[in-house]
C-alpha cells in the first residue's frame, strides 16, 4: 500500500484527498501542515510520493521542495506541487526545481489520482498505482478514459466514467451521495445532488440489460454490484 504525505493548510483539501486515496485507491496518506516539519517527517515516514501545496502560511513550498531535492534521505521522493498559480512561469520553475508533476487548484479527484498513478508507475519498477479496474463484466482504464462491459465499450460522459469507475473500484460497497459528489467534482465546488442522480439515470441507460447491478441505497447512495 503506496505511503503518501501531504503538505497542505486547508484541512478541507486535506480531507477531500484523504477520503479519495484511502477509500478509492487504499493509499495511506499523512497530514504535515506545518513546512518547516516536512522534511524531518518525510525523512522519518519515507513517503511513496509527497503532495505538496506551493503557498503556505507559514512558507513558500518551492522552499521546501528545493530542501527535499538536497536532502540525500529525500532527495529521489516523487513530488507533485499542488498551487492555484496556473501560469507557465510558475509551472517550469517548479518543474526545475525539480517536482514530478505539478496540478492547478481546483483540480477533481480523477485528475489527481491519475496523476498519482503515472507518477508512481514512473517511480516504481513494480508498477504501483494501476489506473485500471475490473468488476464483473465491467472494465474500466483511467489512464486511456476507456470502459467496456463485456465485448461492447461504453459510451461515457467525464462526470459518468469518474463515477462508473470509483463504483466499480469499490464493488459492493456503498458509497455515500456526498462522496461520489467529492470526488467526481473539482475539490471546493458545490454540486447539486440531482446532478449526481441524473448521471447514474445515464449510466444505468447505457448499461442497458445490466443496469440493475448499479443500485440505489436508500438514504445513502449507490452501490456497484457486478
Amino acid at each position: 500500500m503506496p505511503r503518501l504525505m501531504i503538505v497542505e493548510d486547508d484541512p478541507a483539501i486535506v480531507r477531500a484527498v484523504e477520503k479519495t486515496l484511502t477509500l478509492a485507491a487504499g493509499y495511506s496518506l499523512e497530514w504535515v501542515r506545518d513546512p518547516d516539519a516536512a522534511i524531518a517527517r518525510a525523512i522519518a515516514l519515507k513517503p511513496d510520493l509527497i503532495l505538496l501545496d506551493v503557498r503556505l502560511p507559514e512558507g513558500d513550498g518551492r522552499v521546501v521542495l528545493k530542501s527535499l531535492r538536497q536532502n540525500v534521505a529525500t532527495s529521489a521522493v516523487p513530488v507533485i506541487l499542488l498551487t492555484g498559480l496556473a501560469g507557465e512561469a510558475d509551472k517550469v520553475l517548479g518543474l526545475n526545481l525539480g517536482a514530478d508533476d505539478y496540478i492547478v487548484k481546483p483540480f477533481g479527484a480523477m485528475e489527481l489520482m491519475a496523476r498519482i498513478q503515472a507518477v508512481l508507475r514512473r517511480s516504481s519498477p513494480s508498477g504501483a498505482g494501476a489506473s485500471a479496474v475490473k468488476a464483473g463484466e465491467l472494465s474500466l482504464d483511467a489512464e486511456r478514459r476507456v470502459a467496456r462491459l463485456g465485448a461492447r465499450k461504453l459510451d461515457l460522459q467525464p462526470r459518468e466514467f469518474e463515477l462508473l469507475f470509483l463504483l466499480a473500484a469499490n464493488a459492493g460497497r456503498a458509497l455515500s451521495r456526498e462522496f461520489l459528489i467529492e470526488n467526481t467534482s473539482s475539490y471546493g465546488r458545490f454540486v447539486p445532488t440531482r446532478s449526481l442522480d441524473t448521471h447514474v439515470k445515464n449510466i444505468r441507460r447505457k448499461l442497458g440489460a445490466k443496469a440493475r447491478m448499479l443500485s440505489t441505497v436508500p438514504k445513502h447512495g449507490y452501490r456497484l454490484d457486478p
